[in-house]
């Protein structure tokens, strides 16, 4: 049985939380929100409030002591903040990881530290990403790559779809949406959660991997088909734009066998 310990129970950790209980492993939650505690408790994980900033670390601390397997699920946020140093809070949470020896470590970063870049893009492109976020991003995976003292894996996930969760509802009705011939590269939650879970009990340290469900219909062709789904105007893209590759997930799909359940996107939940 493992003993996972969450950072973030938020939309995606909160459904991983739940499967993994599913599955028997003992699972321990954090919370930034006191009130959060007694509903968390109430679905049967072990929950501590622990509140973390790019400075220091408060709250229960001891979550780190109770767990042999961290995931990370914590984006940038830099939209709310655009202040926000990533990197430090994170240099936070690798300096607890070691004082309490975990020994494995899993990050959910972004497919967003490829950038724009042509062609099918690998665990082995470059991280070409330039906005504020995705340079904040590589920089993470770097610190946890070359950490010595633990065992790190790196999942860059797609956009994350899933029950209550998609763009076209704020998408939909806007004009000139750039890039309408770039493929779409998303990842539904149920399948996130499977892959996540999947890498945490057949664990091969010190990984990276992509994980996005390899359907790639061009932007303006999927949003255009949502729209009709949801039954909202549909959006108005630019005539021209930057085509960003195809990111594929084979090395996921031959190493860990991992198979995406929801293989068609066009779909709200």
């Amino acid at each position: 049985m493992n003993k996972i310990g969450i950072l973030g129970s938020g939309w995606l950790g909160l459904a991983l939380a739940e499967k993994a209980k599913k599955k028997g492993h003992q699972v321990w939650t954090t919370t930034t929100t006191k009130s959060k505690v007694d509903r968390l408790q109430n679905k049967g994980f072990h929950v501590r409030y622990l509140n973390f900033s790019e400075t220091s670390m408060v709250g229960e601390i001891d979550f780190f002591n109770h767990i042999n397997t961290l995931v990370i699920i914590i984006p940038p946020g830099l939209r709310k903040n655009p202040q926000h140093n990533y990197v430090s809070l994170f240099e936070q949470i690798i300096e607890k990881a070691e004082s309490y020896k975990i020994k494995r470590v899993l990050f959910t970063s972004s497919t967003s530290v490829y950038g724009f870049q042509k062609g099918i893009i690998t665990e082995t492109s470059k991280l070409l990403g330039d906005t504020p976020s995705a340079l904040q991003i590589i920089n993470v995976e770097r610190k946890l790559q070359k950490n010595k003292n633990f065992e790190s894996i790196i999942v860059r996930l797609g956009g994350l779809i899933g029950p209550k969760r998609h763009p076209i509802f704020t998408l939909g009705g806007k004009e000139n949406l750039p890039n309408p011939q770039s493929p779409i590269n998303f990842i539904h939650q149920e399948d996130a959660v499977a892959i996540l879970l999947k890498i945490v009990e057949n664990w091969s340290g010190n990984q990276t991997y992509n994980a996005v469900t390899p359907f790639h219909p061009s932007r303006k062709e999927y949003y255009t088909q949502m729209a009709k789904i949801a039954h909202i105007s549909p959006p108005k893209f630019e005539k021209i734009g930057t085509i960003r590759g195809t990111i594929s997930s084979k090395k996921i799909v031959s190493e860990l066998n991992c198979q995406f359940k929801v293989k068609n996107l066009l779909i709200l939940n």
